[in-house]
């Protein structure tokens, strides 16, 4: 019997799976998933409990729709290389046939590429096919480049966008769209019937005697569960639509509401985009983002967003080192202070600046903080309280939802003054101001920073003489902090 198997690792989808969908053409049907549990990925240091245990329910909700499909997912506690070594001598002994084809979609970042150049070449010295496809970026860093130099990247974005739509006009990426509409298509069809007719015609135990299905992931989300310490929300390709579509409705607003933490004014697509239950190009195309000059101002202001993602994709590609190290190569060695106490309240929302304190709240709280806010905590642990912004970015990591590589590092460097296209370092945001100007009624602080409800629309975003007793005098002084981070800055300049 011909068959292949697909390796699931951040597409944790069927509907519009391009990789998966090139090996069910080429092998009729006859596609196997499986799932490996890598230990070096888990061990990470930005390990998430809450994080993983999302991802870990986005898995539960894949098995159950391929299994409706009339497929099946095994999951192996091991990493990829010692899982289909162990997978194919079972498969021998067995006197069972070898997989023609492995599939899987690509990755971007340097531990995924080291692996998947690794496993490449493994299938390939036994004789086993590879299919690659793009997925997660639906224009991949490689393919936009300077003028005719293929080798030279773009380090601004405003360019790299103005390039990137240039792209989207082709009759390449416009087939791209066109496949994940179809997609869509099943995936809409899924949502409201329930399930689908079955489209996979192979199992597992058509081939291993003893294949536990849900033993292994069944044990990991018991045992992860005793660390997560917020509510996780629904996971999984029928969610990520329903939600691309309450977003759909509110899209036109998307330009005055997107800056304004009190509303839901964004997407909140970035933990699906996360684990591969919706991509980007699902969004353009389900949007009909895909017409250039013809976009209304919402909708073009949230493609640019896409762009934004796609382009910290791109810088982590060509320059893998910013996982580690500033982009900008004058801000490697900045003079942080890194004062821990500073840290430890930033963290836990007790600096005494209403803005920053509720969106770290929001963070712990939920998992998730509002892209605005983001930017605002960023640039105050980074140029007030003068702390090395790799540490924001592992913190965020630790505890985000939407925990990624790519745009995490590009935001944070941003804020920092240190990656591509950056804020320039004299640019400092007063959270004050910052506060006023969008949560003028103060109804965000209020809802994270219930210590605050008491005071006027006007105090809650500088309390002074009414400033409650438990709540925490500022641990800086804005105006002093911004001098010396324009010294520590402008020193390496």
């Amino acid at each position: 019997m011909q068959y292949g198997i697909h390796w699931f690792r951040r597409d944790l989808r069927i509907a519009g799976n391009p990789a998966l969908q090139a090996n069910w053409k080429i092998n009729q049907g006859k596609v196997l998933g499986l799932f490996c549990f890598d230990k070096k990925f888990l061990g990470r240091e930005d390990f998430s409990p809450n994080r993983f245990q999302l991802f870990l329910q986005t898995l539960l909700g894949l098995q159950a729709s391929l299994k409706d499909a009339g497929g099946d997912l095994l999951f192996l506690d091991i990493g990829p290389e010692a899982a289909f070594a162990s997978l194919i001598e079972k498969l021998t002994q067995e006197g069972k046939a070898l997989p023609s084809l492995v599939s899987w979609n690509r990755d971007y970042e340097p531990f995924a590429r080291n692996r998947d150049e690794k496993m490449e070449k493994w299938f390939k010295s036994r004789g086993i096919g590879v299919a690659t496809e793009r997925d997660h970026c639906l224009i991949e860093p490689h393919e936009i480049y300077k003028g005719e130099d293929r080798e030279s990247a773009y380090q601004v974005y405003s360019p790299y966008s103005r390039k990137w739509m240039e792209h989207l006009k082709t009759a390449g990426i416009k087939a791209r769209i066109e496949i994940q509409k179809r997609g869509l298509d099943y995936l809409d069809s899924l949502s409201k019937k329930g399930k689908t007719d079955p489209i996979f015609t192979v199992k597992w135990k058509d081939l291993l005697k003893t294949a536990e299905m849900g033993a292994v992931l069944e044990d990991y989300r018991e045992k992860n569960s005793k660390w997560v310490t917020i509510p996780i929300p629904a996971a999984g390709t029928v969610e990520a639509l329903k939600r691309l579509r309450e977003f759909k409705k509110n899209i036109t607003n998307y330009g005055k509401h997107r800056d304004i933490p009190s509303v839901d004014g964004t997407s909140k697509l970035s933990h699906f985009f996360k684990n591969g239950s919706l991509t980007g190009a699902q969004v353009i195309a389900e949007l009909e983002l895909d017409r250039p000059g013809k976009l209304k101002e919402g909708e073009e202001k949230f493609l640019k967003e896409i762009i934004w993602r796609e382009f910290y994709y791109h810088i982590l590609w060509h320059y893998p080192r910013v996982e580690k190290t500033a982009f900008l190569e004058k801000f490697q060695k900045l003079a942080w202070e890194n004062n821990e106490v500073y840290f430890k309240a930033w963290k836990e929302g007790r600096t005494g600046y209403p803005i920053v304190d509720a969106g770290m709240r929001q963070l712990a709280q939920t998992g998730w903080m509002h892209n605005r806010v983001r930017m605002i905590v960023a640039s105050f642990l980074t140029k007030d309280l003068l702390i090395d912004w790799r540490w924001g970015e592992k913190y965020f990591m630790e505890v985000l939802l939407d925990g990624d590589l790519a745009p995490n590092n590009g935001g944070w460097q941003w804020a920092a003054s240190t990656g591509c296209d950056p804020q320039p370092y004299f640019r400092i945001f007063n959270p004050y101001l910052q506060s006023k100007k969008f949560d003028p009624n103060g109804s965000y602080i209020r809802e994270f920073v219930p210590e605050l409800k008491g005071l006027s629309d006007k105090e809650i975003h500088e309390p002074g003489v009414n400033r409650p007793k438990n709540y925490p005098a500022p641990i800086v002084e804005h105006s002093v902090q911004r001098e010396k981070a324009l010294k520590i800055y402008g020193a390496k300049s």
